[in-house]
């Protein structure tokens, strides 16, 4: 091999060298994609919920090496026989299309309105199993979280405390066992004031959706 030769093999070899190690630079630098599952308390009924919803404050708390995206949709049951099924909504395909790294779930509170849970109630914990089971399917294999929703300090819409806490949580419990998927407990970290919540007493304020956020990002920290 002549010595032009040898020079144009080296220019191409450190050229591929170096297209290799920036490609993996690039890859490093991906963000971890999080997709943040649920009903109007993931949505965020807060003004500026662009802003101020739990995933948005998630997003910020994590920082740069992390991409947050709100999937929640008012009013939406884990029930797939719900009067508003999660499992039908635009928010479940965009969780699904977002290629997440980490899956935040975040329902069941409008499961307890009676209508859903007195009809469906005994669906629940398959639902719930379910749906964990599709996104840590995913091509991408993510970390999936399930959380417990937040207290009841006033019913209304027919959401209530008590279907909460002697049936949607207790079902909560029982899949993340058997799918081995972790628990958030945003049940015991959100204090039951009403100076964190809304109104209504269902949907937390712009407090609250910050330490929802906050106990989010140090279960996810924890582990990644």
């Amino acid at each position: 091999m002549n010595s032009g030769l040898k020079r144009m093999v080296m220019v191409c070899s450190l050229t591929a060298l170096l297209l290799g190690l920036a490609a993996a630079n690039n890859a490093s630098a991906a963000p971890i994609r999080v997709s943040c599952v649920g009903d109007s308390i993931t949505q965020g009924i807060v003004p500026n919920p662009q802003k101020n919803a739990w995933p948005v404050v998630l997003g910020r708390i994590l920082g740069r090496g992390y991409r947050s995206i709100n999937c929640g949709h008012s009013g939406a049951t884990m029930l797939k026989k719900g009067d508003l099924p999660y499992w039908k909504q635009p928010e479940y395909k965009k969780a699904i299309a977002f290629h997440p790294n980490i899956v935040v779930i975040m329902l069941g509170t409008n499961d307890t309105k009676p209508w859903n849970w007195n009809k469906h109630g005994k669906d629940f914990l398959g639902d719930t199993e379910a749906m964990i089971r599709v996104f840590k399917a995913l091509p991408t294999h993510p970390r999936v979280y399930i959380c417990l929703p937040p207290k009841v300090v006033k019913p209304a819409y027919g959401i209530n405390e008590k279907n909460l806490v002697a049936g949607v949580i207790p079902a909560i419990r029982k899949a993340a066992r058997a799918t081995h998927t972790p628990i958030i407990n945003v049940f015991r970290g959100l204090p039951g004031k009403m100076k964190y919540y809304d109104s209504d007493g269902v949907h937390p304020n712009i407090k609250g959706e910050a330490i929802m956020a906050r106990i989010i990002a140090k279960a996810i920290k924890r582990r990644h």
